[in-house]
C-alpha cells in the first residue's frame, strides 16, 4: 500500500521527536526522497505542490542557531492553506509581526519550485543591501546546500545573487529594491520582502514587474508595517489577498517570568502603566493566555521607544500602520475599540426601499404649478452590497400590555460628497448616550437618492433630527425640506447683514474655519471618554487616520477619507438641539379632517416653506 506525503512527514516528525539526531534525520530524508522518486503518485503530488518538499526534506536554522528539520509553524501552515485554497490568481499581502518565519518559508517555496519545475524563474526583492545578502546566504544558499544530493539539480554557476540550474533552466535570484529592478526579466514567482521599508517608489517596481510576470505568477508582498506609505495604500486598495498574522499565533512567544504581569511595580511611566494595563485586558479578551500576555509585557518593557511594539507586534493591521501618524484622536483608545468592534456582530447591511408617490398641485384654473413627493411603504432590505449598516434597532420602551410607551431620540449628521471625490456619509446616533445606531457610506449615489435614503433613515429612527453639511451642495437639504417635507431638520443661527445683533435660522450645517475646530474638538472629547459608543470599523479607521497637518489643519491623512468623521462630528454637535430623554408616545386621534384632508394640509404647508 502506497504511503502519502503526509504520512512520510509524520514519520520524520516522530523520529525527530524521539531522537533529536541530525545525522539520523539526514539518512531518513534520503530514504524518504528515494521513496518519493520511485513512486509515481508521490512524484506527481510534489510536482503539483512543490512546497510539500519543505517538511519532507528541508532543514532550517532556528533563532538559537540550531539546525533543525523545517517543520512548519502555525502561521506558515496558515499561509500554505491560503495558497492551496486561493491559488495564485491574485497577489498575497502578508502583514506580520517580527520573526514569524515568513521570509524563510517563502524563500523555501521558491527553492522547491526551482528544483522541481523546468523553466522556473523566481525572484526576491529585499528592502536593503544587507538584507539582500542575509536572505541569500541564510535563507537560500545554506538551505539549498543542506539538501539531500538526490534533490539538487545540476548547477551551471552559483553567484552571490543567483542559483541557476542549467539542466532544468530554472533559477532563483535576489536583488535590492530599486526603480529598475525586474526589468527585462521573465518571472514565475516574485517575493517582495519588507515592502513597507522600500526606499524607492513601489509603483515603479510594480510597473517593471508588470511586464516581467507570466500569467498566474505567484506574487507575495510580505512585511511588518511602517506607517502610512505606499505599502499601506496597497493593503487598503483590495488588489491583494490580505493576510494579517498577529504575534500570538507564534507559539514560542511565551514567558513565565510572571513579575512582568505586576504592572504597577514595573519601571514605567504612569501613562505607560495605564496603556499596558489596558492592553493586557484586551489581550485576554482576544484569547491570549497568561504566558503569552507575560511575554508581551516583557517585550514592551524592553523597548526604549514604547510605540514600536505597536508596529513590531501589532494586534491589528490598522495598529501596525498607524503607529507613525499624528492622529487627532487618541490612537490607542480608538485602536482598542477597533479590536472590540471587530469581535462584535457587524449589524444588518442593506438600504431602504420605498414607493415614491408624487402629488400634483394645481392653481385655481386647474393648471399644474408644482408637485409634492411622498415616500411610502418604507422598509429596510438586507443586501450584501448595501451601503447602510444598522448597528442597533431603534430603542423603545414597552408598557404592561406590550404597547410602545416611549421612543428613544436620535440624531443624524450627514456629509455630502463635496466635489465628487469623497463619499456620501451619514452617522445616526442615539441621543440618550451618543452610541452609533446606523452608518450610511456610499461613493456613487445621486444627491436626490442620498436625500431619500436620509429621509428613510430618519423616519426609521423615530423621526431623527437630521443635519446635512451644505458647504458644497444644499441640494440634499432642499430635497428633504421642500420636496419630501421631512419634519425634523437642523437649523443654524446666522447673523443678519443688516444688524449684527439679530439673527435668522437657516437650514443645514455649514462647516467653516470657525465651526470645524469646534465640532472636531467636541468629538475628540467624546471619543476619549466613550470610544465604545462607536462600533463601525470604517469610522474608527477614519478616526485613526484623521491627523493634524503641518499647516495646522485637521483632516484625513493623504490617501484617506474623513467623510464619516465629519458626519459623526456634526451629529454630536447638533445633538443639543434634540431631546436627550425618552420621548413619550401619545396615541394619535383621527378626526374627519385629519383622515381625509392630510394631502391638502401637506400642500398648504408646502407653500409656507422657504425655497432653500
Amino acid at each position: 500500500m502506497t504511503v502519502s506525503i503526509a504520512e512520510l512527514v509524520d514519520k520524520r516528525r516522530l523520529r525527530w521527536a524521539e531522537r533529536q539526531d541530525l545525522e539520523y534525520d539526514k539518512k531518513l530524508v534520503r530514504a524518504i526522497i528515494a521513496k518519493v522518486m520511485n513512486t509515481p503518485s508521490l512524484r506527481e503530488q510534489i510536482w503539483n505542490s512543490p512546497w510539500l518538499l519543505i517538511e519532507l526534506a528541508f532543514t532550517v536554522v532556528d533563532k538559537n542557531r540550531r539546525t533543525l528539520p523545517f517543520f512548519l509553524n502555525e502561521v506558515q501552515k496558515s499561509f500554505i492553506h491560503e495558497l492551496e485554497t486561493r491559488g495564485t490568481s491574485k497577489p498575497f499581502f502578508v502583514l506580520k509581526g517580527r520573526q514569524q518565519g515568513f521570509t524563510s518559508l517563502i524563500t523555501a517555496i521558491q527553492l522547491c519550485f526551482a528544483v522541481v519545475r523546468r523553466n522556473f524563474s523566481g525572484f526576491t526583492v529585499a528592502d536593503k543591501t544587507k538584507n539582500t545578502a542575509a536572505i541569500f546566504n541564510d535563507k537560500a544558499r545554506s538551505v539549498f546546500g543542506r539538501l539531500d544530493e538526490n534533490l539538487k539539480p545540476h548547477q551551471q554557476y552559483n553567484s552571490k545573487h543567483e542559483l541557476f540550474f542549467d539542466r532544468l533552466n530554472s533559477s532563483w535570484r535576489i536583488a535590492t529594491a530599486s526603480g529598475n529592478v525586474a526589468r527585462s526579466m521573465t518571472l514565475n514567482f516574485v517575493h517582495l520582502s519588507e515592502v513597507a521599508f522600500f526606499e524607492c517608489d513601489l509603483s515603479m517596481i510594480q510597473a517593471g514587474l508588470g511586464e516581467a510576470l507570466v500569467e498566474n505568477a505567484f506574487i507575495v508582498y510580505e512585511t511588518t508595517a511602517n506607517g502610512f506609505n505606499q505599502a499601506q495604500q496597497l493593503w487598503k486598495s483590495g488588489a491583494c489577498v490580505n493576510l494579517f498574522y498577529p504575534w500570538w499565533l507564534t507559539k514560542e512567544y511565551r514567558s513565565e517570568d510572571w513579575s512582568y504581569l505586576d504592572v504597577q511595580n514595573l519601571d514605567l511611566l504612569e501613562s505607560e502603566k495605564r496603556w499596558l494595563s489596558e492592553r493586557i485586558t484586551l489581550l485576554y479578551e482576544l484569547g491570549c493566555d497568561r504566558a503569552q500576555v507575560c511575554w508581551y509585557c516583557k517585550k514592551y518593557v524592553g523597548y526604549l521607544d514604547k510605540m514600536l511594539i505597536r508596529q513590531e507586534y501589532p494586534i491589528t493591521a490598522t495598529e501596525a500602520f498607524v503607529v507613525s501618524g499624528r492622529s487627532v484622536f487618541d490612537k490607542d483608545i480608538v485602536n482598542n475599540q477597533m479590536v472590540r468592534a471587530a469581535m462584535q456582530k457587524g449589524g444588518r447591511r442593506g438600504y431602504f426601499e420605498y414607493e415614491k408617490i408624487t402629488d400634483v398641485i394645481r392653481d385655481k384654473r386647474g393648471e399644474i404649478v408644482d408637485t409634492v413627493c411622498r415616500l411610502e411603504n418604507i422598509r429596510f432590505v438586507e443586501r450584501a452590497d448595501g451601503y447602510i449598516v444598522l448597528h442597533e434597532e431603534p430603542r423603545v420602551k414597552y408598557g404592561e400590555r406590550g404597547q410602545i410607551t416611549h421612543r428613544a431620540p436620535y440624531v443624524i449628521g450627514a456629509d455630502t460628497s463635496g466635489r465628487g471625490e469623497d463619499f456620501f456619509a451619514a452617522k445616526c446616533i442615539c441621543n440618550l448616550d451618543g452610541k452609533t445606531a446606523a452608518t450610511l457610506h456610499v461613493l456613487e449615489i445621486g444627491e436626490d437618492l442620498f436625500a431619500e435614503q436620509l429621509y428613510c433613515l430618519g423616519i426609521y429612527y423615530h423621526t431623527a433630527l437630521i443635519g446635512v453639511e451644505i458647504n458644497y451642495s444644499a441640494e440634499p437639504t432642499r430635497i428633504l425640506r421642500r420636496e419630501l417635507g421631512y419634519p425634523n431638520l437642523y437649523y443654524r443661527e446666522v447673523l443678519t447683514t443688516e444688524a449684527k445683533d439679530k439673527s435668522v435660522l437657516e437650514l443645514g450645517f455649514e462647516t467653516t474655519p470657525r465651526t470645524r475646530p469646534i465640532i472636531i474638538a467636541k468629538l475628540v472629547a467624546f471619543i476619549r471618554k466613550h470610544a465604545d459608543m462607536e462600533v463601525h470599523e470604517d469610522t474608527l479607521l477614519e478616526l485613526l487616520t484623521f491627523v493634524k497637518k503641518k499647516n495646522g489643519r485637521q483632516e484625513a491623512q493623504e490617501g484617506c477619507h474623513d467623510d464619516l468623521v465629519i458626519a459623526l462630528a456634526i451629529a454630536h454637535f447638533i445633538a443639543h438641539c434634540e431631546s436627550a430623554d425618552w420621548k413619550e408616545v401619545t396615541l394619535p386621534t383621527f378626526d374627519f379632517i385629519e383622515k381625509n384632508f392630510s394631502a391638502a394640509r401637506g400642500a398648504q404647508n408646502y407653500y409656507s416653506r422657504e425655497d432653500y
